[in-house]
């Protein structure tokens, strides 16, 4: 978008009033405004990269000081505009992309710490990609686009990854301090993937534990168990009547990649999505309580009708499986925060199997009973869901388990959600 065509969409913008419209309108309205949001921060990239050559030359401060200065942004915003020049610096499709509003800064921050991660064979290899990453972007939101940065680095990482986890346990740190206007004690833990995603599945395991136990009490809160959670596990505090149990860790990983190493179409990675080198799955699976992710492997009922309301564990693995995260389209709520759905809700008939159960977080799972949302589940789990109006909001796939992140670059788009 040019001078002129970023002015007569700033005048459309100062003249409207979002009061009065309806939701065409504001959609309408909301497309113009992530135009104008892009071309302003493709304009704070030029202006980082002129600081830059400035700052070279002794005649000015470095470009996250200007920005976060002059600017008045946070250290964090100014320190994501100078990364984000350096980097359409190497892929100036990608600031051509923003100034048109194709995509916004949040992709464009997602390709940087992307390349962050990467050696410099693999972040040339990324460079290549520009126009498929742009492609690929101009289909998806901020989140799922970042999903799909993250597996298409394992992709363009021949060495198993463990490369990189030696990286990240270098990295590897904790940080803590005091605010001293509040008093709180604030900690910073940075790890690797193999032992945050340990960490995590221990803390979240204890959590739904503690939650489970207060049942619907004021100390039920997820976020105050979260907190109970860590402290806990971290000053060794034990549950009344004997040991702590262990984290059961789901493992993702085909036997071709696990005996053999990685390869197109492999999948080595735990529930969450964390990806794993195939050398340490090997490794874990000596050492820790590692469940297959086969569908009924243990012999479980998958389909239990009528016969129990609650879904049984067998049934919420498989459901992990499919989903790292609530089922709403929208929504990234991690699956461990997640409520199990009837489709079809129990007290008018529906069955307690499979292929009526979907993960939807508190907040979805309000809005489909009380907020008079339309939620079907078809056999392939396509979903369909309406607004209460009885519009079509979305229709489509929300499973979210990748196999190749290189396929993502040439797939189709998914449907998108209607007007």
């Amino acid at each position: 978008m040019v001078e002129g065509d970023f002015a007569a969409v700033a005048t459309k913008l100062a003249t409207a009033d979002p009061d009065g419209c309806d939701r065409t309108a504001l959609t309408e309205l909301v497309a113009l405004s992530n135009r104008a949001r892009g071309w302003l921060d493709a304009f704070d990239s030029r202006i980082a990269r002129r600081a830059g050559t400035l700052e070279a030359n002794g005649r000015c401060e470095s470009p996250g000081m200007l920005l976060s200065g002059g600017g008045r942004r946070s250290g964090r915003d100014a320190r994501a505009a100078a990364n984000r020049s350096k980097l359409c610096d190497e892929i100036p499709e990608l600031e051509t992309a923003m100034a048109s509003g194709s995509l916004s800064a949040g992709h464009v921050d997602a390709v940087a710490r992307t390349a962050k991660t990467l050696d410099e064979a693999g972040r040339a290899r990324l460079i290549e990609r520009g126009e498929d990453l742009i492609a690929l972007g101009e289909s998806r939101t901020v989140e799922a686009f970042e999903r799909e940065c993250v597996d298409l680095a394992r992709e363009l990482c021949r060495d198993e990854g463990v490369t990189e986890l030696q990286r990240q346990r270098r990295c590897s740190n904790v940080k803590r301090w005091t605010d001293r206007q509040t008093g709180m004690f604030h900690t910073h833990i940075e790890l690797d993937a193999e032992r945050g995603s340990k960490l995590w599945l221990a803390i979240d395991h204890e959590a739904m534990r503690l939650r489970q136990r207060r049942g619907r009490t004021s100390e039920c809160d997820l976020a105050q168990c979260t907190v109970d959670a860590v402290v806990g596990l971290t000053t060794n505090i034990r549950p009344p009547g004997g040991e702590r149990a262990r984290p059961e860790i789901i493992v993702l990983v085909d036997y071709t990649t696990l005996m053999g190493g990685l390869g197109d179409g492999s999948v080595c990675e735990t529930s969450n999505g964390v990806p794993l080198p195939p050398s340490t799955v090997r490794r874990l699976c000596c050492d820790a309580d590692i469940v297959p992710a086969v569908l009924g492997g243990a012999g479980e009922l998958m389909e239990l009708g009528r016969s129990q309301r609650v879904a049984n564990r067998a049934q919420r693995r498989a459901l992990r499986v499919m989903y790292r995260t609530c089922a709403h389209p929208d929504c990234h709520v991690p699956f461990e925060h997640c409520e199990i759905h009837h489709v079809i809700p129990w007290e008018y008939g529906g069955l307690t199997d499979l292929d009526n159960l979907l993960p939807v977080c508190t907040s979805h799972h309000h809005l489909v009973h009380e907020g008079r949302w339309h939620l079907k589940l078809r056999s392939d789990r396509e979903i369909t869901l309406h607004r209460p109006d009885g519009n079509l909001y979305f229709e489509g796939n929300t499973t979210d388990r990748v196999h190749s992140a290189s396929d993502h670059l040439t797939r189709p788009p998914p449907r998108a959600p209607a007007a």
